[in-house]
């Protein structure tokens, strides 16, 4: 009995569970062309603009405003506490202080900064200003066969699936590593990319690999992980019937003994 249990064990444990076993010391992959985080409408920025004058940084940068609890006063927070975010409307847009729309969507966070000096440097509203544009409540989600499912914002330009991953606390042993999701919602239509990661070639070149806001990583289980899931309340298995066969002998043991 032992050995037949030890025998169905071990043709039903996941035999992938590395990842990238083609690569080598010394081995270089070419990765997709991609600028990273791709600004869209719905996504959410801080701006934060510095110019040699006080009083035009007051004008150009919006007080965060809150409300102390217990009074009816609505109270603008020091500017240096931080700035209220922007929202990028359904066109791509988002209306900026003296300048009024510039278009934020189509660009990356880099490109968006440049963009909003460049033309306030055209409009003459500030000579030389120094613009920061960061993320806001922007990130992805991963869910299925990880150890921390959950939504986690970006930290840098450039999240790779193996960062997200890794964010996730990496997959369980259950998790197949030759079909994972990456879900991706553009202009109204969502697309889907299948990255296998056993294959280190293959998976660097996917448009998938670098995440956009709010993709969604999806690990599928395997074979394994599926019988467990169907077999747990299935008493017409031969799996529950060799779990209650073993159950029964070590009481009747117990009992006899």
């Amino acid at each position: 009995m032992a050995v037949c249990g030890a025998m169905i064990l071990a043709s039903c444990t996941p035999k992938t569970v590395a990842y990238f076993p083609d690569m080598t010391d010394g081995t270089l992959l070419a990765m997709v062309e991609s600028k990273g985080v791709i600004l869209k409408p719905a996504d959410k920025v801080s701006i934060i603009v510095n110019t040699k004058s006080a009083e035009l940084n007051n004008v150009l940068n919006l007080p965060v405003t809150s409300q102390i609890i217990g009074y009816n006063e609505i109270q603008s927070v020091n500017q240096s506490r931080g700035t209220s975010g922007y929202t990028i409307d359904p066109e791509g847009y988002i209306d900026f202080p003296l300048i009024g729309r510039i278009k934020a969507a189509g660009l990356s966070r880099a490109e968006f900064a440049a963009h909003l000096k460049k033309t306030l440097d055209e409009k003459s509203v500030a000579k030389d200003a120094v613009v920061t544009v960061e993320y806001l409540d922007m990130g992805y989600t991963v869910i299925g066969e990880v150890k921390e499912p959950g939504f986690y914002t970006f930290d840098n330009d450039k999240t790779t699936l193996l960062h997200a991953l890794g964010k996730a606390g990496d997959m369980t042993i259950y998790g197949k590593r030759d079909v994972v999701k990456v879900i991706r919602t553009t202009d109204g239509k969502q697309e889907t990319y299948v990255i296998n990661m056993t294959d280190g070639a293959q998976m660097v070149k996917s448009p998938g690999y670098v995440l956009q806001s709010n993709d969604v990583v999806y690990v599928q289980p395997n074979n394994y992980r599926k019988r467990q899931s169907a077999n747990a309340n299935d008493t017409t298995t031969g799996s529950f019937w060799i779990s209650a066969v073993s159950v029964l002998t070590t009481i009747l043991v117990l009992i006899f003994k």
